[in-house]
C-alpha cells in the first residue's frame, strides 16, 4: 500500500499532505471540464399543495450538478491510498460510496425523489454505520469531561439519529454558492486540530476531504459554475457525524456542525411541526435560513458563506476550549 511506503520512506504526515495535494489537483482538473454525463440543475419540477407544477432552483438552471460524485470519489481514492488499512475503514468507505451514489441518483433523476424514500435510504445507511462503529469501538463516551458507558443499544439509537440528522441538515444547507463546502472545511480542520491524537486516522481523513472540497470551491464560489448536489452534501454530513463519533465526544457535533444545524435544521423542524401538528411558528422565517438572509435581508450571495464560515470558526474555537 502506498501509505506504508510513504510512512517508511518519509513520514505519516508527509503522506497526509501528499494525499491532500493530490486530491486537490485531481479534483481541480476533473472539474475544469465536468463530465458530460453529469446532470444539469434546474430541470427538476415539484408539485405544490395546490396542484401547480413549479421548477425548483431556477437561478441555478443549466449549471452542472452532482459533481459530488467526482470529488467524493477522489476523496475515497485518496483515503484508500494514504490512510492505514483496517476493516472498519473499508466498511466506512463503502458506506460513504453508497451515500454518494444514492445522492447522485437523486441528482440525476428527472423528478426529485420523495422524502420518504430518501429518509429510508439515509436510515439504512446510518444503521449500518453505527453497527460498524460498535463492532470496532466501545460505546463509552465523554460528556463535558465525565466518562459515561452507554449500553450499545442506546448508543446505537442515538448514533443513528445523529448520523441521519447530520446528513439531512448538511443537505438542506447546500443552497448558496460556497456555503456547504466552506463551512464543512472549517469543521473538518477543527476536528483535526482538536482530535488528531485521539483519532489520528479519521482526523487525517477529514483533511483529505478538505483537499477535494477546496478544489470544488474554486468552481463553486459565487458565481458558481458547478454544484455538488446530494452526492456531495449528504456524504459531507455523514463524514461530520463519523468524526464526532470517533472523537469520543459525540456531543461536540452540536458545536462543530452548529451552522448546519441552525441553517438546515430550522427547516426540518418547521416541516415536522407543520406535518405533525399543522402548526408553523416559523411562518415569517424563510428556510433554510440562508434563504431568509438572501431574500429578506438582501445579503449579497458571496457574503453568506463568509458570515457562516466565520461563525463556524468561532464555534470550533469554543469546542477547542471546552474539549481539549
Amino acid at each position: 500500500m502506498l501509505y506504508n511506503w510513504i510512512r517508511d520512506t518519509f513520514s505519516q504526515d508527509a503522506g497526509l499532505w501528499i494525499g491532500t495535494l493530490g486530491g486537490f489537483l485531481m479534483t481541480f482538473f476533473l472539474l475544469m471540464r465536468p463530465f458530460r454525463f453529469l446532470p444539469k440543475d434546474g430541470g427538476k419540477r415539484v408539485e405544490t399543495p395546490d396542484g401547480k407544477t413549479v421548477v425548483i432552483n431556477e437561478k441555478s438552471n443549466g449549471k452542472t450538478t452532482g459533481t459530488g460524485i467526482v470529488f467524493v470519489t477522489v476523496f475515497l481514492l485518496m483515503s484508500i491510498l494514504f490512510l492505514p488499512f483496517s476493516m472498519e475503514m473499508v466498511f466506512n468507505i463503502l458506506l460513504m460510496a453508497l451515500m454518494m451514489v444514492t445522492g447522485y441518483l437523486d441528482d440525476a433523476s428527472t423528478t426529485p425523489w420523495g422524502e420518504l424514500l430518501k429518509g429510508l435510504l439515509d436510515l439504512v445507511i446510518a444503521i449500518a454505520a453505527v453497527v460498524v462503529f460498535l463492532c470496532y469501538n466501545s460505546s463509552d463516551v465523554i460528556i463535558f469531561g465525565t466518562p459515561f458507558h452507554f449500553p450499545p443499544v442506546l448508543y446505537g439509537i442515538l448514533g443513528v439519529a445523529m448520523i441521519w440528522g447530520s446528513v439531512n441538515v448538511t443537505n438542506c444547507s447546500d443552497g448558496v454558492d460556497g456555503l456547504c463546502g466552506s463551512v464543512s472545511v472549517v469543521s473538518m480542520i477543527g476536528y483535526f486540530g482538536i482530535f488528531q491524537n485521539v483519532m489520528p486516522t479519521y482526523a487525517r481523513m477529514g483533511i483529505l476531504f478538505c483537499g477535494v472540497l477546496v478544489a470544488y470551491l474554486c468552481f463553486n464560489w459565487h458565481p458558481s459554475k458547478v454544484l455538488m448536489g446530494d452526492a456531495g452534501s449528504r456524504t459531507i454530513g455523514f463524514m461530520l457525524a463519523l468524526l464526532a463519533m470517533h472523537s469520543g465526544h459525540p456531543l461536540i457535533i452540536l458545536l462543530m456542525s452548529l451552522v448546519f444545524i441552525f441553517d438546515g435544521g430550522i427547516g426540518l423542524i418547521k416541516l415536522a411541526l407543520l406535518r405533525i401538528f399543522h402548526w408553523n411558528p416559523f411562518s415569517k422565517i424563510l428556510t433554510p435560513f440562508h434563504d431568509h438572509m438572501r431574500k429578506r435581508w438582501k445579503m449579497p450571495i458571496f457574503s453568506i458563506p463568509l458570515v457562516f464560515g466565520a461563525l463556524q470558526v468561532v464555534f470550533c474555537l469554543m469546542a477547542w476550549l471546552i474539549f481539549i
